[in-house]
């Protein structure tokens, strides 16, 4: 079921029919794709390659040719860096001026000062563990004996029987004889 819309109402871009066979298909059927547009491609770009692609840019800047081109840069054109193997101002150490038993008196002498200095730290170190040991102890107990000793009135009884007293007497004292 078709509605009746009055033509007046409809906007003039629905109301206009267009006829297409006027026009030209061929851009229609046509495929970017196609064997045919892809050689038309290839030539357009080669053309212009050639035209920027000069043996000038090739000496001024042989990278971007051979990327415009397409191809890997070649070997002879990359840039090496230049790694120096031994410094310009090179330091000669003493130790490579000494004779061999030299060296060995100079290498033992410093491997008994490095002992030394090794024995040296560990007590000090070992000091520093004690001292610390200590201080921890001390704290501990410190907290310890807070817990313990506190203020008390000294005219209560505290937290023990009197000898003298009765309750002391009637549980230590036995009622009964049994044999």
């Amino acid at each position: 079921m078709k509605k009746d819309i009055d033509p007046n109402k409809v906007s003039n871009f629905k109301n206009i029919k267009v006829n297409y066979h006027h026009y030209s298909t061929f851009c229609m059927k046509t495929k970017p794709n196609n064997l045919y547009f892809k050689g038309e491609l290839k030539k357009i770009t080669l053309e212009a390659r050639e035209q920027l692609c000069t043996e000038e840019l090739k000496k001024d800047d042989p990278a971007l040719y051979y990327s415009m081109m397409g191809k890997k840069l070649p070997k002879k054109y990359l840039k090496k860096e230049n790694i120096q193997i031994a410094p310009v101002n090179a330091f000669v150490p003493p130790q490579s001026k000494l004779s061999i038993k030299d060296r060995e008196a100079l290498e033992e002498k410093e491997a008994k000062d490095k002992k030394i200095k090794q024995e040296k730290d560990f007590k000090a170190q070992q000091e520093k563990t004690k001292e610390k040991q200590r201080l921890a102890y001390n704290e501990a107990t410190f907290y310890k004996q807070q817990r313990l000793v506190h203020w008390c009135n000294a005219h209560d009884q505290g937290n023990y029987r009197s000898i003298h007293s009765d309750e002391y007497k009637s549980k230590t004292e036995k009622k009964y004889e049994y044999y």
